[in-house]
């Protein structure tokens, strides 16, 4: 179950009336609050399977709410008392849960499609009651914040969407959703476009960085939740393979979205055999920025130098110095494409690390 901010201010105030120490946890362990809490706990299946019921479990006491997807109050303690605060707890959260559901705003709808959260039926209950229409081409942003809670970012995206075609929704601590309709005349570079304008906006309002994710246009609003997952895949993967960028189209990644698929140990056994002590010399930090400019600028020599301000007699130097030191060529579009694989698979083992 996903809880909004707006929910877990008030799940935490309920928490706050206790006097000792709770936490709550989601269905995979993890803390939602007190929020910063990175710890994760290994919920007994007894605790999954009856949520309902409080089970003591290494001095603490757990119980769960009555929803599909649950989420757990662990208070501190084992004694009859606080099996009285365990109850009376998840039962306030109950109440307030099936509160915030029966409210189904536009926002809380749109967060549930994105999600997959709703089964077919109800979907199409959910976008009749609030006027969605069933088909018409959209994608979805997904954008993610570092160091701006969703609420305030929200707050600042009214000026930036139209409210007469686009929505958008919280959908995590530090992200939003963007769902965007598309006319016949916006195509994928129209959506970085916009995407770049909203980077700029939260950089001047903030100084603080968003990534973006694209997703494919979609033609059926069912097909939102594969949409969401594409923009939030797109940004996951393109941190990992191109840490400069900040906006990332799904679409664009098909080579780094196939080599994500390659295992740890496999990645490395390959970089290694370009990347490794003989050659750590040649592949500084400039060599390496130089190559990758070098590709960015689709093996053009002449633009090459003028973006790295260097003569194209240097340029062509460092190059052949590669060409003596590994055997590739990177001139020639099929070692330039060999020498690509290898360098981006030596940034496979920082996949998880970077995951949203």
């Amino acid at each position: 179950m996903y809880l909004d901010h707006r929910v877990t201010v008030k799940i935490a105030r309920i928490l706050n009336m206790v006097d000792m120490s709770a936490l709550l946890l989601d269905n995979g362990g993890n803390v939602i609050l007190p929020e910063g809490d990175q710890r994760v706990f290994n919920l007994p299946e007894a605790v999954r399977s009856n949520p309902s019921e409080p089970m003591v479990y290494g001095g603490l006491t757990l119980i769960g709410t009555n929803e599909e997807q649950p989420v757990f109050v662990v208070l501190q303690g084992n004694s009859e008392e606080v099996r009285k605060v365990a109850l009376l707890c998840a039962e306030m959260i109950n109440m307030l849960l099936r509160e915030d559901m029966t409210e189904t705003s536009l926002e809380q709808s749109l967060r549930l499609m994105l999600r997959g959260e709703v089964e077919l039926s109800e979907f199409e209950s959910l976008a009749a009651e609030h006027g969605i229409a069933m088909q018409g081409t959209r994608c979805v942003l997904y954008l993610y914040f570092q160091e701006i809670e969703a609420e305030a970012a929200l707050g600042m995206m009214a000026n930036v969407i139209d409210p007469d075609t686009d929505m958008l929704t919280e959908v995590g601590r530090h992200s939003i959703a963007i769902l965007k309709s598309m006319n016949e005349e916006e195509d994928i570079d129209t959506l970085e476009e916009y995407a770049r304008a909203i980077e700029n906006t939260f950089l001047s309002e903030t100084g603080k960085d968003v990534f973006i994710g694209i997703s494919e246009p979609h033609e059926e609003l069912i097909e939102i939740p594969e949409a969401y997952e594409e923009a939030r895949g797109a940004i996951d993967v393109g941190r990992v393979y191109h840490a400069n960028r900040s906006i990332f189209i799904y679409r664009n990644l098909l080579l780094e979205r196939f080599l994500r698929e390659v295992s740890p140990e496999m990645s490395m056994g390959y970089n290694s055999m370009i990347f490794n002590r003989k050659t750590a010399r040649l592949f500084n930090e400039e060599m390496v920025h130089t190559i990758e400019t070098f590709f960015d600028n689709s093996l053009n020599l002449s633009e090459t130098a003028r973006k790295l301000y260097i003569h194209r007699n240097t340029l062509v130097y460092r190059l052949e110095k590669v060409q003596r030191a590994i055997g590739l060529d990177l001139r020639n579009f099929d070692d330039a494409v060999t020498f690509k694989m290898m360098m981006l698979l030596g940034k496979n083992t920082s996949a998880k690390k970077l995951r949203l």
